[in-house]
């Protein structure tokens, strides 16, 4: 049997999914929906760096799962690249603001000030990507940037472009620390929610988001029930 772990930040943007879930298989604990062929478990680890990494840390049987499936959603830094609603994978993530802040506002990153170097794992050119290959979605390719705030000023979104992401977020980076050193395949799947651009919610679509994302995720764990079944 195949086991996954489907993580996300909220349990509002799974909840599509765990409905399906609970019409569609044997739920044979609180936590853990099977068939005769995979067994599916969600997992919310909450929101922000400190919340996520702790979640993650102390999930006791973490490495027990064939899969971890981490969905959320996402705020775009290039409006003439992605669409409202548009899905992406995540293969490569990077921590946004962790170091010291000059004078002038911008940062010296850990790379920068020689407390980590760039290449030491599972960083590579300061990024961490993933190397799962067997689990790799349709979805179009993107790198994530893992900020402490969702960025809303003019000012601050300037200084994180040349970091060249394409969406950012506020617990990729973690995930994939975590899944990297743990050594499990993943795989990460968000939808574009608004764009990173200063804050005005009045332009964000967060229901599309989540509709799109829960279809792809629930047709991917039907394919994935398909598959095994064979």
């Amino acid at each position: 049997m195949l086991k996954v772990i489907l993580v996300s930040a909220t349990n509002f943007e799974c909840l599509k999914t765990i409905d399906y879930l609970e019409k569609n298989f044997e739920q044979k604990s609180f936590t853990e929906f099977t068939t005769s062929a995979i067994s599916v478990s969600p997992f919310v680890m909450g929101i922000g760096l400190a919340q996520s990494s702790f979640a993650l840390g102390r999930h006791k049987n973490l490495k027990d799962f064939d899969l971890l499936i981490h969905i959320g959603i996402s705020g775009a830094y290039q409006p003439e690249k992605y669409k409202l609603g548009d899905l992406i994978e995540i293969t490569h993530e990077r921590f946004a603001d962790i170091g010291a802040e000059e004078k002038d506002g911008s940062l010296i990153d850990l790379f920068d000030l020689d407390f980590l170097p760039k290449n030491q794992f599972p960083y590579n050119e300061k990024w961490i990507s993933n190397p799962t290959k067997k689990w790799i979605s349709k979805y179009p390719k993107a790198k994530g940037l893992t900020v402490s705030k969702a960025s809303g000023n003019a000012d601050t979104i300037t200084k994180l472009l040349p970091l060249n992401a394409d969406v950012e977020s506020m617990e990729g980076a973690a995930l994939f620390y975590a899944c990297r050193c743990i050594d499990i395949p993943f795989i990460s799947l968000r939808a574009i929610s608004n764009y990173v651009e200063p804050r005005n919610k009045d332009r964000w679509n967060v229901p599309l988001a989540l509709g799109n994302l829960n279809d792809a995720l629930i047709q991917m764990i039907k394919n994935l029930n398909e598959t095994q079944s064979l």
